[in-house]
Order: C-alpha cells, then structure tokens, then sequence
C-alpha cells in the first residue's frame, strides 16, 4: 500500500466528498478549508471569503490502486470548471475550485489534465480551475464530514436545488446520481476493460461487486432474467459483456 494525498476546491464540500468516496483505492476524504492564511478557521470565518481559504477535500488514497489522474477525472466532473466566481449557488471566493498540488508529479499531471480538458471543446468558456501549490488544509467541522450519509434528504434538496445536479448530467451525464454503473466480480478480465473505457471518456460510473452483494444480484435477475460479469447499467438499460459501441450511444 502507498497511501498519498490530493486535495481539491470543489465547492460546496458536502457534495464532493460522496464522488471521491465511491473510487476503489479510496481510503479517506476529508471536508475542510485549504489555501488560506487563518489557522483553524471555523465554518463561520471561511463563509465571510475574508479568510483566504476555499471549501475543499482531502483524499487520502492508494497509489498502487488508483491514480492521480484518475482523482482529476472524478474532479472534473464534479464541477463547472469555467466559473471563476464560485460554483452553482454559492458565489464568493471560498467556492472557487482549485486543485492544490502536493509535489511536482502531482503538479505536472494536474496542468496536463487540465490543458487536455480546455483543448477538448467540452467548453465554449476556458477552464479557469487554479493549480496552486499545497500549503495547508484543515478539517472542517464534524456536522459537515459525511453530510451526505448523516442527513441523506437535506443533502439531495440542497445538490438539486443549487443547480449542481441539473449541471452534471446536462455537462457529462451522471448529475451524480451513478446513472452508469458497472456490475462486475474480483477475477473478472472485461469488467476492467469497461472501466477502462469508462475512465477515458471521462465517465463517472458506480462499481458494483455482484459477487458479495446478493440486493443487486437479485435486482438484475429480477430485471433481466440473467446474471454473470460484466454487467453495465446505464440508466435503464442493461449492456451483457464489453460493448463499447453500444456503451456510446446510450450515453449520448
């Protein structure tokens, strides 16, 4: 296990936390305040934008199972990376995204990223996310870490009603809600070359072991009649094996 650090401005903590949370090699994310000059700072104190500080996370993951780039994808497609005053709702300095690099690797794949995305005409608007270096992170409060789990129904009513979620699936077609999802078993040699395809579309998707969970092997007999690996769900379609033309044309 190489365990390492990435932390990442996204707005809104509360809903950047879930995305990080779903990867495979993932161990911790940590909401909280980075980049700022105040130590310490409260909820209260980074709301005012007085503190230098934006609403970030900070992830802590296994190098030898998941990559740095892979973290941007989730990144990227979390946010509107063309809006220098904030994200969705929330305007002001403390919700501008940025990611902060923890060494030069980190740095040179993070710029490299972040070139491939402006030069890929996803946007009429420059992508205006800023790399900065990593110079501190503090944990934010304990009501605000997992936001998501503790309080399901408040968190969904604030993702929808600040636009977030009507931007993410209109912008890459998920709205985090893991409309596609991949159905797969440990020894399963397809199952990793669609999420392989996944990833360099730049696709967020929900992996699903069928093997130990029996509520979705159960669901996808009951819908389909069928069982076995690899399984793509992609909102109510069902794609057996790896079809990557198929795949592209439900998720137009």
């Amino acid at each position: 296990m190489k365990l390492m650090k990435a932390t990442f401005g996204g707005g809104c903590f509360w809903c950047m936390q879930p995305p990080f949370q779903e990867v495979e090699g993932v161990t911790e994310v940590v909401a909280g305040y980075a980049g700022g000059k105040k130590e310490n700072p409260t909820y209260e104190e980074v709301s005012t934008g007085t503190t230098g500080h934006v609403e970030a996370v900070q992830v802590t993951y296994d190098a030898e199972k998941v990559s740095y780039d892979r973290l941007l994808d989730v990144f990227w497609t979390q946010i509107d990376p063309t809006d220098d005053a904030g994200q969705f709702a929330d305007k002001g300095s403390q919700y501008r995204t940025a990611i902060f690099y923890h060494d030069e690797e980190q740095k040179r794949i993070a710029e490299a990223s972040k070139k491939r995305l402006n030069d890929s005409g996803k946007f009429k608007s420059p992508v205006v996310t800023g790399i900065r270096p990593f110079t501190n992170f503090y944990p934010a409060e304990e009501y605000h870490q997992n936001y998501a789990r503790k309080k399901p129904r408040e968190y969904q009513m604030y993702k929808t009603y600040s636009g977030r979620e009507a931007y993410l699936e209109k912008t890459w077609g998920h709205g985090g809600k893991g409309k596609v999802k991949v159905y797969s078993t440990p020894r399963c040699h397809n199952c990793h070359e669609i999420k392989e395809f996944l990833k360099s579309k730049h696709i967020e998707f929900e992996e699903i072991d069928i093997a130990g969970n029996e509520e979705a092997r159960n669901m996808i007999i009951a819908r389909t009649g069928h069982l076995g690996a690899p399984i793509v769900q992609i909102g109510d379609e069902f794609i057996f094996g790896f079809d990557p033309k198929k795949m592209e044309w439900l998720l137009k």
